[in-house]
């Protein structure tokens, strides 16, 4: 860790404070919600974007013994997260509902699935007029908390991290709940070869990382319809940006929408839990983001975060966060790596969004002070009434 880097953290992890996360607040590229209440505690939420199209969207939704975490990380436009967005807790909703307000990895699975394949039939049937849906798509991070038991899906590289005070030596542990699907993983180009055995170049070094086909970074996603289906591969060929194209004829999926699902119990160690978009892990690592949680105020957390994240965005390129600010959206929707996007925000950063979830056994506030029921939270947004309320929760005894 360079010097300067090793500064932020510190200092972001000390009394002494260097960052003064209020600066945040003037970012025409970023929105915040410092703390909110759920039936288990505390949240922070913050996200800024770097194009012109906000493609990454996110929500935090409050039920009555319950919430819901969704973070939709779009690429090359916004249909596939914004459709998201629109669908799948409602999906979710209805499934639990249907199930004897019951949950399982196994719903996590089919709305997943189902998801893919309404965001499949939109691209279809939309193809002939807008060509270009055919390569836009979206990671998928999602969690619930339901009855004490989270449960966890993803896809793409948007990651959960959990911070816990481990008994008898109350140590302080970090945990990643689920993989994060990029190529830059070993693990994940393994897989990458293992799927395609007869293809020597599925996955390669290109633009300063590892990527599929050395274009896409992620290897699963909802949506990428032309790196799926024979139907958009055949007819994309020439429709694709030259960014975006498959440098060889392909006529298997490159991605994947198959989600990683992980559930577990909720015991009194875990503290918090961190759910973070690709753009916050390109610049700090699970420990440093679990460590700045743990030694600052809860108030604003998330935008802490997402600010140290820039400052060392801004640093690397030897400029100032207070510079950064000054420099102009990205135009349009992400595209491929050879692409130029100098400057503008997106030669600094990708879109990046945090959800930061304290998890007490016993709330920090007063315990007359109820959480509000019912409520979510979108980023950019305003609140409103969340799909929870169609559910008969049963209350904690």
């Amino acid at each position: 860790m360079s010097n300067w880097l090793e500064n932020i953290i510190c200092a972001c992890c000390s009394k002494e404070k260097i960052i003064h996360i209020e600066e945040f607040d003037k970012d025409p590229l970023g929105w915040t919600h410092d703390v909110g209440y759920h039936p288990f505690g505390d949240f922070s939420m913050a996200a800024v974007y770097a194009n012109s199209i906000v493609e990454t969207h996110s929500q935090f939704d409050v039920g009555k013994n319950a919430f819901f975490v969704g973070i939709y990380d779009g690429f090359s436009g916004d249909y596939t997260s914004t459709f998201i967005l629109a669908n799948l807790f409602k999906n979710l909703v209805w499934h639990i509902q249907r199930n004897g307000d019951n949950m399982s990895e196994d719903i996590l699975r089919q709305v997943v699935a189902e998801i893919e394949e309404s965001v499949m039939n939109g691209i279809r049937d939309a193809y002939e007029q807008c060509p270009e849906l055919g390569i836009v798509g979206s990671s998928c991070l999602i969690c619930i908390l339901w009855e004490e038991r989270l449960y966890i899906a993803n896809l793409g590289d948007s990651r959960a991290v959990m911070g816990s005070s481990e008994i008898p030596f109350n140590r302080f542990l970090v945990q990643q709940l689920v993989r994060d699907h990029n190529a830059c993983n070993e693990d994940i180009r393994i897989e990458l070869m293992n799927l395609h055995p007869d293809d020597p170049n599925i996955v390669t070094y290109n633009f300063d990382a590892w990527r599929v086909k050395g274009i896409r970074e992620v290897s699963r996603g909802i949506g990428h319809a032309y790196w799926k289906r024979e139907p958009f591969t055949i007819n994309s060929s020439n429709q694709v940006p030259e960014s975006e194209r498959v440098p060889s004829p392909f006529t298997r999926p490159l991605l994947s929408a198959e989600p990683e699902i992980h559930s577990r119990r909720i015991r009194e160690s875990n503290k918090f839990i961190i759910f973070g978009s690709g753009g916050l892990w390109k610049f700090l690592t699970n420990e440093e983001a679990a460590k700045i949680v743990e030694n600052n105020p809860r108030e604003g957390i998330a935008k802490r975060l997402v600010m140290i994240a820039l400052e060392i965005a801004a640093g690397r390129r030897n400029t100032s966060y207070n510079e950064l600010r000054e420099i102009p959206q990205g135009h349009g929707v992400s595209r491929g790596p050879s692409v130029s996007v100098k400057g503008t925000r997106k030669e600094y950063h990708d879109d990046i969004t945090v959800i930061v979830v304290f998890l007490d056994k016993m709330p920090n506030r007063n315990q007359t002070v109820m959480p509000p029921e019912f409520i979510s939270f979108k980023a950019f947004s305003m609140m409103e009434a969340s799909d929870f309320r169609y559910l008969n929760q049963r209350s904690e005894s």
